[in-house]
């Protein structure tokens, strides 16, 4: 009894995966139609094909009309195949037998459609993209469809499927082919369909990951993606920047590298979110702590935490020097801090630091010039002015002491200023002039009268 029971059940079963509504019968005759159609388009293709390398070998420019003619013919008739064959494909009810006729007629259709457009491309004119990108995914996917389904004791079979093996993984180079285009002329939307066609071929097609030409491709992934990432900024595309940040970053191009790092807080920035501002140039400095990068993201957020007043800028500068002291910059802030606390002394360590880790340091230079003429100022009116001497040798004394040591150590970092800032006569000529008349030397001050009139 048990036994007929199982028997039921399994005719039940078997009947039930094996029944076809109306709807997937009718579905099933379209896609054989759809094939049959686009193979028949195929073998006229390739029948005007053949005629026409028969008339040009022949060179007789009287036939250049049928030739022509013919041409016309190849591409509209590949067209029409290709779309049949590629809807019946897509549909999933091309039947098993079918299968590599149909994927074997979409190559040859799309090979007709690709080598004038190839041909064009490499003399560098003007050929159809659309057409182009179409008969690739065309000859890739008929490529794999014959690697998938052919039968290797068939010699006809056996024949297209070395055919196939062997130009498939070259066809990937199409991709980047496109992606460059696409790139060049701005078309974003379709680069980035080309850029994942390339950068996933092996995912896609993977029956031939492991060839070399797929293992070691022509042009590395990063490049597209960059310029991509480039493309988006540009176009203020910041959805596409994200997701394409990652990979661009590892575009082994330092300018390229440096625009990428530098531009991600500054879409936060267009975005008016600061505080993933922050974030992103806090990160920075911290990814890449001796680099230009950090230098320009950490006078960035001096300059933000500045606005809060110089216990926020020291504070920011504090977390950047404990992690790193030898960042110039955070040390010039901390100075810059302390100096806006007329701590002339304390900030003067941190300017010196500062052209000690870079001593072209236009900047830190004047900062300490400016802050050991600080503090001689001040030294002058706390200790000198108003105060009795007892000699004019012990005021001279503390003159020298005081102020004029001060001064002629000051002249060391305008000077290097002036060396390496000759255009900007604004961050040393003033000061220059004023120290060296203090100090007596008429002759240098009045050199510098061109400079501060």
């Amino acid at each position: 009894m048990k036994k007929i029971f199982l028997t039921m059940l399994m005719c039940a079963a078997v009947g039930t995966t094996f029944a076809q509504t109306p709807e997937e019968k009718a579905a099933i005759k379209e896609a054989k139609s759809q094939v049959s159609h686009g193979v028949k388009l195929r073998d006229e293709v390739l029948l005007l094909y053949s005629a026409n390398v028969a008339e040009e070998a022949k060179g007789e420019k009287k036939k250049q009309s049928l030739i022509d003619e013919n041409a016309h013919q190849i591409k509209a008739k590949s067209l029409e195949a290709h779309a049949s064959l590629t809807k019946a494909l897509k549909s999933g009810r091309v039947a098993q037998k079918q299968q590599f006729d149909a994927h074997k007629a979409l190559d040859d259709v799309s090979t007709q459609l690709l080598n004038p457009e190839l041909n064009l491309a490499a003399a560098k004119q003007t050929f159809d993209t659309l057409t182009f990108a179409k008969s690739v995914d065309g000859v890739c996917d008929g490529c794999y469809g014959q690697i998938e389904y052919a039968n290797p004791k068939d010699e006809a079979q056996k024949l297209a499927l070395a055919n196939a093996q062997l130009k498939m993984p070259k066809l990937m180079t199409y991709y980047a082919y496109l992606c460059i285009f696409y790139s060049e002329t701005k078309n974003l939307d379709a680069a980035i369909a080309a850029y994942d066609k390339y950068a996933n071929f092996a995912k896609n097609y993977p029956k031939v990951a492991n060839d070399e030409a797929v293992k070691n491709p022509q042009y590395p992934v990063s490049q597209f993606a960059f310029n991509i990432y480039y493309i988006a900024y540009n176009m203020k595309r910041f959805d596409v920047c994200e997701k394409f940040y990652d990979e661009a970053l590892t575009f082994p191009d330092e300018g390229s590298h440096n625009f990428v790092v530098s531009s991600r807080p500054q879409i936060y920035l267009q975005q008016g979110d600061t505080a993933n501002w922050v974030k992103a140039l806090e990160h920075m400095i911290e990814a890449e702590p001796n680099s230009q990068n950090s230098e320009v993201a950490t006078q960035n957020l001096l300059a933000h935490f500045s606005k809060q007043g110089p216990q926020a800028m020291s504070d920011f500068a504090d977390r950047v020097l404990a992690k790193n002291p030898e960042n110039k910059v955070a040390n010039y802030g901390k100075g810059h801090s302390l100096f806006a606390q007329e701590k002339y002394t304390e900030a003067l360590a941190y300017f010196k630091k500062s052209v000690e880790i870079d001593p072209e340091y236009v900047d830190g230079n004047n900062m300490c010039g400016t802050s050991l003429y600080r503090q001689a100022a001040e030294n002058y009116y706390k200790e000198i002015d108003g105060k009795k001497f007892k000699t004019q040798k012990e005021v001279e004394e503390a003159e020298n002491r005081l102020v004029k040591d001060l001064y002629r150590e000051a002249v060391q970092y305008f000077e290097k200023c002036r060396e390496l800032a000759p255009e900007q006569p604004e961050t040393w000529a003033g000061p220059l002039q004023t120290i060296y008349r203090n100090l007596g030397e008429k002759e240098k001050a009045a050199e510098l009268d061109a400079y501060t009139k």
